[in-house]
């Protein structure tokens, strides 16, 4: 089995535009765009902020490459971003989609790429690749 890549999309967020509108909308925001998960791992963090940031900024793009792909939009909670024991992150989507995702941040800017992929068969790839 291999992949081919279907999309990349960058997200950017500037962390005290963020950081204000948690100030304003607090556990509201809170939940209608991060999952108990991702709550809870940014508490735990000095820079929690940034850390919802960035996930912020994966969900954007995310969200972007899957209504690209299906026509729809998907809600950002629906979207989750995830540290795998080695430490990398790692993106769920509904119906148990896995996206590949790199974040970045710092105390002005979150940034996050996301790649999309379909996992093909030998058999299903073109002649000569």
């Amino acid at each position: 089995m291999s992949a081919e890549l279907i999309g990349v999309g960058i997200g950017l967020v500037e962390v005290p535009r963020l950081e204000r509108a948690l100030e304003r909308f607090g556990d509201r925001l809170l939940a209608r765009v991060f999952t108990a998960r991702e709550i809870a791992y940014a508490a735990r963090k000095r820079n929690g902020e940034q850390n919802l940031a960035a996930r912020f900024a994966a969900k954007l793009a995310a969200r972007q490459l899957l209504a690209g792909e299906t026509g729809s939009a998907t809600a950002l909670r629906e979207l989750e971003v995830v540290r795998r024991r080695s430490g990398e992150p790692e993106l769920f989507a509904p119906g148990g989609r896995r996206l590949r995702v790199s974040l970045a941040h710092d105390a002005q800017y979150a940034l996050a790429s996301v790649w999309l992929e379909r996992t093909t068969s030998p058999e299903a790839r073109p002649a000569g690749h």
